[in-house]
């Protein structure tokens, strides 16, 4: 008998933004999941005070890691053209970490996968830990010989303070962004180091797809900031934001084009990504130095350090 897909379940109405508290008023409508097809539908509020946008419903903690199959994209290493560029990316973000580390530090990275970035960081010396949701993912990481924790931060426990704790792509999908960085302060040493990577909101192709925009990526994405918002987040544990810069990607073009030849029935595909993505990528890499003229790119790093 086959496993019924999990399903995005109405929880309770969000009173308030998760930032600020203040009220939130419709942005997206009806948004539906066309890269794994998890049956459902939510909306997404920007508080009226901050700007801040969050997803309602909020799925439940049962729901969650339903949310994510085994075929999920970021457990698998990609072919071709997509190895390539995710090679690239490692290297960019290994460069990108070592600015605030040196040999026999300690770094975490929350959102491990298997483990890439951390063999990475291990080979210049790094003292490395990894925390990841995926039994799969922490099985390939740990084949490696790295040191991974399968659950959540709020489920992760050590004596352990960290130079550097690393986040790509990850506060988006958890469902109390507020108190995820309050407890990844708490883990830094004095004068330790966040450095995050999300998406913008405030880019372009978000505000030329609405709620088309394939970084929404319902249902896992829960909320999203810009770059006034992710300050705010960080500011709420008491860090000092170093910078909040932008990243050259064309993820956030790619999935919109792909998105939309699924919603009008010209992509009948039912894989996470069409064989036709790699070239999208490629295509609208150009598109990135339109985007830095109109705030910025789809994707966002954001840096910033514990008082010492």
């Amino acid at each position: 008998m086959s496993t019924p897909a999990p399903q995005v379940t109405r929880a309770p109405m969000v009173p308030a933004c998760w930032l600020c508290r203040g009220p939130g008023r419709l942005l997206y409508d009806d948004c539906r999941d066309l890269e794994y097809f998890v049956p459902g539908s939510a909306v997404f509020a920007r508080c009226e005070s901050c700007g801040f946008v969050f997803i309602d419903p909020v799925p439940t903690a049962a729901e969650l890691e339903a949310l994510y199959p085994e075929s999920y994209n970021n457990f698998h290493a990609p072919q071709g053209v997509g190895a390539f560029l995710l090679r690239r990316y490692h290297a960019h973000q290994a460069a990108r970490c070592m600015r605030y580390l040196h040999p026999g530090a300690r770094f975490l990275e929350v959102g491990c996968g298997t483990g890439a970035l951390l063999e990475r960081l291990r080979g210049q010396g790094v003292d490395v830990r990894g925390i990841d949701l995926s039994p799969a993912a922490c099985r390939l990481a740990r084949a490696r010989g790295l040191d991974v924790f399968q659950g959540t931060v709020e489920d992760y426990e050590t004596t352990e303070r960290f130079a550097l704790i690393f986040l790509s792509h990850v506060i988006e999908h958890v469902p109390d962004p507020v108190g995820t960085i309050a407890r990844l302060t708490s883990l830094l040493e004095p004068g330790g180091v966040i450095y995050l990577e999300t998406p913008n909101v405030g880019a372009l192709d978000a505000r030329v797809w609405g709620q088309e925009w394939g970084l929404i990526h319902y249902p896992r994405h829960l909320s999203l900031f810009d770059r006034v918002t992710i300050r705010r987040l960080l500011g709420s544990a008491g860090l000092e934001v170093l910078e909040v810069t932008s990243e050259i990607n064309s993820c956030g073009w790619a999935l919109s084009i792909q998105g939309a030849l699924r919603r009008r029935g010209w992509d009948r595909s039912r894989a996470p990504r069409s064989r036709y993505y790699p070239l999208l990528l490629l295509g609208c890499l150009p598109l990135n130095l339109v985007d830095l003229c109109f705030g910025g790119t789809a994707f966002m790093s954001a840096v910033a350090r514990r008082p010492a």
